[in-house]
């Protein structure tokens, strides 16, 4: 910072300067080499020297001409995928941040069991009668968890009938939806805390879910960005909202309840 000539330079510059500098390493032992009385001890070193940075150079250059224009995009894509895998997690590290500082759990038990886009919006019988045109809403969601999972701990199998309850060692689970603007994240609304909702389906619609919160008596409907994505999401929720809440021991006795043609699963 104090070399006005430095702060002028960005990153590129300096990943350049070795590079530029190699080049320089051939003239300067040689130029050493004929100053360098033949008396002297370690001469030979510097002949030495001169003839593997030579080496090195004409390696480089063969490595540099073998690139053909397909192999250099091919790693120049390599690159962005890199970088855009990086950018992803940082997105996730900041989207992580702001769930845990909301939720205020012991960093030690939280988990992340999905995260990713939704689509999502507050369902009202206005937008039930007209759910071919209904107005989504992009956020990103996070299916977060406290305690530490045991051996009964097992989301992704995933069974059609019904699963009575088993401790898993998961407390509490919250679906957080957050949504950006000029690359801030901030809550799109409160948490959905699970032990405190219901969540079902249709039978003859797939492409949707929803999920109940109970004492607030408010809905919400919720897509994936494709039908498999929204199913995971559907499963994951629904395996976590099955053993929480203090009325789950009541929830055991009921299977498959139907309700004006709509399959409600606990």
């Amino acid at each position: 910072m104090e070399n006005s000539v430095l702060r002028r330079m960005n990153l590129n510059s300096f990943l350049m300067v070795p590079v530029q500098r190699v080049t320089k390493y051939p003239l300067l032992l040689s130029r050493l080499y004929k100053v360098t009385p033949p008396q002297i001890v370690g001469r030979d070193a510097i002949k030495e020297a001169l003839q593997k940075i030579e080496l090195h150079l004409e390696h480089i250059n063969y490595l540099t001409k073998d690139i053909s224009a397909t192999k250099l995009w091919r790693r120049i894509s390599i690159m962005n995928g890199r970088r855009a895998s990086t950018e992803n997690d940082m997105v996730n590290i900041k989207l992580r941040k702001v769930a845990v500082d909301v939720l205020d759990w012991s960093h030690d038990e939280v988990r992340f069991s999905v995260e990713g886009r939704m689509l999502y919006t507050q369902l009202n019988d206005n937008n039930w009668r007209r759910r071919g045109t209904i107005k989504l809403t992009q956020v990103n969601a996070m299916l977060v968890t406290l305690g530490k999972p045991n051996e009964n701990y097992q989301p992704e199998c995933y069974e059609e009938d019904l699963v009575f309850p088993k401790d898993t060692g998961i407390r509490e689970a919250s679906l957080i939806l957050m949504k950006e603007k000029g690359g801030r994240y901030s809550l799109a609304r409160e948490p959905l805390f699970l032990d405190r909702c219901i969540v079902y389906t249709e039978a003859d619609l797939e492409d949707y879910f929803e999920i109940q919160e109970v004492p607030a008596k408010e809905a919400y409907i919720f897509k994936g960005e494709d039908g498999e994505i929204t199913k995971r999401w559907y499963r994951q929720i629904q395996y976590h909202i099955q053993g929480l809440g203090s009325w789950r021991k009541r929830r055991n006795a009921f299977a498959n309840i139907m309700m004006n043609g709509m399959q409600l699963r606990t």
